[in-house]
């Protein structure tokens, strides 16, 4: 036997390295994570590898041997046929053979998106055509949620209230992104607070009564910050949620600039990634802009009804004394000296016009910088120049703070107390005017106080209520109950209440002993 040389050595480790490479690619090939499936020229499968089962539901040695339509939905069949006869007749390719997308067909039925490059080789003397295939449904279900959230954007952009639009985003969070535990919260500046705005369904189950979110908690944080936070019941981090020990074991909390935060939770401590964040994220960002635009569009509905309401004052009010000081004048220049004491009311009552209108104006603007204000020292101020000598004022003890423009707040407060002197004794003939005249005190009395929920205050008097007065249209331009009053001076309440953000009922106390007038201020 000839010894063998160095050659010879060489070529068997050649032959060996070659078969562990072949033998690295074919494992590499079967353990992939792509499903490969390699059919010859009558569309029978040759081979599949182990990723089948993860992508179809076969595994693969129940496949090898059946037609490639197995794994193919019913109406692409006949159309798959006909590619296959006119490559085989011609070489020309239908479709482009290069990450092409087209659905399976699960073991299950369902229908799996794939993404595919085919190849073609020869084995064995056989052609063969092989489909390299990945599962693209965590990516077609991203595409298709955004563009859900497209259609979503597009409704929040035409949605006209902030309650539309929290609807539509918390809808958004739990139909499009899937979290079904979902809450907008929107920012009280006068209480310096996160105040729960919408909630859905399993929100609102878990929690029966919302909670308000100030400073140390996770969504507090995050509208402070201006960047999303997010909270693991797992997490170490000084992240805190409402229930630390209740069912919600992921928070995510985005900011909707200074309008508040979109709060998105699941019960499931993995239940954020990457895409997941990317979305709310997505769907704040419309939110906020819905927000924003609404609010503007808002202001300049009001700037404008208040445009029409100055023309009718300017048209009407200030033109009617306008016409009888003129023929006052007249009377006055034919020698009636009466005359001109009549002339000298009509001049006064245009005055209180001019001097409500210019109100109107400033007051229908947006509230200037708020901050913390005592609310019994502003009611000073107002009452010493809306008072009168023979009405008293009374301060409860317990008043809140307020976040508030003070300048706004004194007129606000002027005009009701002014309300309360003007009318809350136009009957001396009434019950209440005789008792105070009978026992040597004053003709109304004026009551500042919270409301019992410390909600915000109430301004009380003890006169006479309103009487026939229609409660639904005091706030309204222009209506008075009085033949001397210009109706503007609870329209002017009215425009600051809601410049702030609060909201104002006015209701006879019935409840009470003083049975007078009762405007509520809710500030929150």
């Amino acid at each position: 036997m000839a010894a063998s040389g160095p050659s010879d050595e060489r070529g068997v480790a050649d032959l060996d390295a070659l078969a562990e490479d072949a033998e690295f690619f074919r494992s590499l090939v079967e353990h992939g994570s792509d499903a490969i499936v390699s059919i010859d020229e009558h569309s029978t499968i040759r081979y599949a590898n182990r990723a089948v089962e993860r992508v179809f539901g076969y595994a693969p040695e129940d496949i090898v041997g059946e037609k490639l339509t197995t794994i193919m939905p019913e109406r692409f069949t006949a159309d798959h046929f006909d590619a296959v006869d006119r490559y085989l007749d011609t070489g020309e390719r239908q479709l482009d053979w290069n990450d092409i997308e087209l659905p399976a067909e699960h073991a299950d039925g369902h229908e799996v998106p794939l993404s595919i490059t085919f190849e073609e080789h020869v084995h064995e003397g056989d052609r063969v055509f092989s489909g390299i295939m990945r599962d693209v449904s965590d990516r077609k279900a991203y595409e298709d949620t955004l563009e859900a959230l497209q259609e979503t954007a597009r409704a929040l952009m035409q949605a006209r209230t902030p309650a539309d639009i929290g609807d539509c985003a918390v809808g958004a969070a739990t139909d499009v992104i899937g979290f079904p535990l979902s809450s907008l919260y929107r920012y009280d500046d006068a209480t310096d607070v996160l105040r729960p705005g919408v909630q859905s369904e399993a929100a609102a189950d878990l929690f029966d009564d919302p909670p308000t979110l100030s400073e140390g908690s996770l969504a507090w944080r995050a509208f402070q910050s201006g960047e999303p936070l997010e909270y693991h019941a797992d997490d170490d981090r000084d992240l805190p949620v409402h229930r630390p020990d209740g069912p919600v074991d992921a928070e995510y909390a985005v900011p909707l600039g200074d309008h508040g935060v979109l709060l998105v939770a699941d019960t499931d401590a993995a239940a954020f990634d990457d895409q997941t964040r990317h979305l709310v994220r997505i769907l704040a960002a419309n939110t906020e802009a819905a927000l924003g635009r609404a609010e503007r569009e808002a202001e300049r509905e009001r700037q404008n009804e208040r445009l029409e309401r100055f023309a009718s004052i300017v048209s009407h009010d200030l033109r009617d004394p306008l016409q009888s000081a003129r023929a006052t004048a007249a009377l006055a220049k034919a020698g009636d000296e009466e005359a001109l004491d009549d002339l000298e009311d009509v001049i006064d009552r245009m005055e209180d016009l001019v001097e409500d209108v210019l109100t109107l104006a400033k007051q229908g603007q947006a509230v200037g910088e708020t901050e913390r204000v005592a609310l019994a020292s502003v009611a000073a101020d107002a009452w010493s120049t809306a008072g009168a000598e023979d009405a008293t004022l009374v301060v409860d003890d317990d008043l809140p703070a307020l976040q508030a423009d003070e300048e706004r707040l004194r007129t606000l407060l002027e005009n009701l107390f002014r309300n309360a002197v003007e009318h809350g004794s136009t009957n001396p003939d009434s019950q209440a005017h005789q008792d105070a005249v009978e026992h040597g005190g004053s003709d109304v009395t004026v009551t500042l106080e919270p409301l019992a929920d410390r909600s915000g205050f109430a301004v009380v008097d003890d006169g006479d209520g309103f009487g026939d007065a229609d409660t639904e249209k005091l706030f309204e331009y222009g209506y008075t109950t009085s033949s001397g009053g210009t109706g503007f001076g609870l329209s002017i309440v009215r425009d600051i209440v809601t410049a702030h953000g609060w909201t104002i009922h006015a209701t006879d106390d019935e409840d009470s002993e003083r049975a007078g007038a009762r405007f509520d201020v809710h500030t929150r």
